[in-house]
């Protein structure tokens, strides 16, 4: 059951539920999430709610959400928007869709062929803004070192202007204490332990600093103080010194 949690530091892991609790961040703006295996290693997928001011709700990186859940997130506000960040978190839209069909689908290129059931209405190929709080853009140029070789993230950025809040899916992790020792391993190697920034996977993988570059600077163009990923914990306040720290290599 997806029970509504008062805003703890850190998300750890429940092996007894499927969704861990929805956990208020910020005045309309929640998170939940989920477990999830990459390459063997436990990573979790963080789901994102915001609350526009007209009141609908946006479900960024959406997961999956038992009746149970959705009788949790629904009193929150009507699902109007479900948006796929990047090429990678879309396994949900499907079952996301069935649940709120009247919810406006968003993805990026390159998912029209991965998910051909899923009615996708808008696309996030240009920066724009959806009610008046909640900003995005396109951030282009990072690719990852994958088994099937190296994948374009084609990756979208948000900031939630009320909360200050930035919120990345796969172009920056943070993985800590909270995880397993395995994970922790992994992000030790691969330089993404205890520090907001992209892993050497993406920093081998994306050839185009050119691309990258202008797209660190737009990021660092907003106002913001806490950095929601999609995995690893969650940075409270410093975010954006660390957001830019973690990018110095793409910076030059």
């Amino acid at each position: 059951m997806l029970g509504i949690i008062a805003h703890p530091m850190v998300d750890k892991p429940k092996s007894i539920v499927f969704i861990m609790g929805l956990i208020a961040i910020d005045s309309d703006l929640w998170t939940a999430t989920q477990p999830l295996k990459f390459m063997g290693l436990e990573v979790g997928s963080r789901m994102t709610v915001v609350r526009l001011s007209c009141g609908e709700l946006v479900l960024i990186s959406p997961i999956e959400l038992s009746k149970s859940d959705r009788a949790q997130l629904n009193p929150l506000g009507p699902v109007a928007h479900i948006i796929a960040p990047n090429r990678f978190h879309y396994l949900s839209l499907h079952s996301i869709q069935q649940h709120y069909p009247e919810a406006k689908i968003w993805g990026v290129k390159g998912l029209a062929e991965k998910c051909p059931n899923v009615r996708i209405e808008q696309w996030l190929d240009n920066p724009g803004v959806i009610g008046d709080v909640l900003e995005y853009q396109p951030f282009q140029g990072v690719c990852s070192i994958m088994m099937s070789g190296i994948q374009d993230l084609e990756e979208t950025v948000f900031f939630h202007r009320p909360s200050r809040t930035l919120i990345v899916t796969d172009i920056a992790f943070n993985f800590d204490a909270s995880n397993s020792l395995g994970t922790r391993f992994a992000a030790q190697i691969l330089g993404s332990y205890n520090a907001l920034r992209p892993s050497r996977l993406e920093k081998w993988g994306s050839r185009n600093k050119a691309l990258v570059k202008p797209c660190v600077h737009q990021v660092l163009a907003w106002d913001f103080d806490r950095v929601i990923p999609g995995h690893g914990s969650i940075v409270e306040t410093g975010g954006k010194e660390q957001f830019q720290t973690g990018y110095e290599w793409f910076l030059g």
